[in-house]
């Protein structure tokens, strides 16, 4: 829970505290106050910013400013981490390397290097793409960054976690969705941490092909 204290204040300057607010529609079908927290409202459009402000934060006070020259980042996305890592590289003059594979939307690819970061298309998949972006950690000495798998990145989800004990002190419950599993890692190390006696529950997404 410390990590996710010094994220808090770490981000606070770069990423949007989004509050949390009741869903009046939600409340009545459910019977019960049902709030939402608008992460969309971040600059790219997810929570993801959270987690690669902290990580590229760290590595700075890790390294030194030499890290913006001599170093760099590098992760694997077929969206939403990429587009976080791109922005906040650009916001703290570090260079970035996202690969994306072949499926990512052109959008996000398009977005990630109007951020400027190099982008590479490689992988038919996500797997495919972050064994490309491992193979180029040693060959031009980047620091890799996992989108969810990663001490710092669950850190800076886990401020979420903060904020809603500060919105909402006598919350009973909250629902998290549910991919690689960083934010719920980081939610509920801060909820349980704040409030024991609040439950944390997952929500998973199915996607039908």
């Amino acid at each position: 829970f410390a990590d996710i204290s010094r994220a808090h204040v770490g981000i606070r300057s770069g990423v949007v505290r989004t509050v949390c607010e009741r869903s009046h529609f939600l409340s009545e079908q459910l019977g019960a106050n049902i709030y939402l927290k608008p992460e969309f409202r971040q600059f790219t459009g997810s929570f993801k910013e959270r987690g690669a402000r902290n990580a590229i934060l760290q590595l700075l006070r890790k390294h030194g400013e030499s890290f913006k020259s001599k170093g760099g980042v590098i992760s694997a996305s077929a969206g939403n981490h990429a587009l976080a890592m791109a922005y906040h590289g650009k916001e703290l003059g570090v260079p970035v390397t996202v690969v994306m594979p072949t499926v990512a939307p052109l959008a996000k690819v398009d977005k990630c290097r109007k951020f400027g970061a190099r982008v590479i298309i490689e992988g038919a998949h996500i797997g495919e793409s972050k064994e490309y972006a491992e193979s180029l950690v040693e060959n031009e000495g980047l620091v890799y960054v996992n989108g969810y798998d990663d001490p710092p990145i669950i850190a800076g989800a886990g401020t979420i976690g903060i904020e809603i004990i500060d919105d909402l002190p006598e919350v009973d419950a909250v629902v998290v969705p549910v991919g690689g599993a960083g934010l719920i890692a980081g939610i509920s190390c801060a909820i349980k941490t704040l409030k024991p006696e609040c439950k944390v529950r997952i929500f998973f997404f199915l996607r039908m092909i």
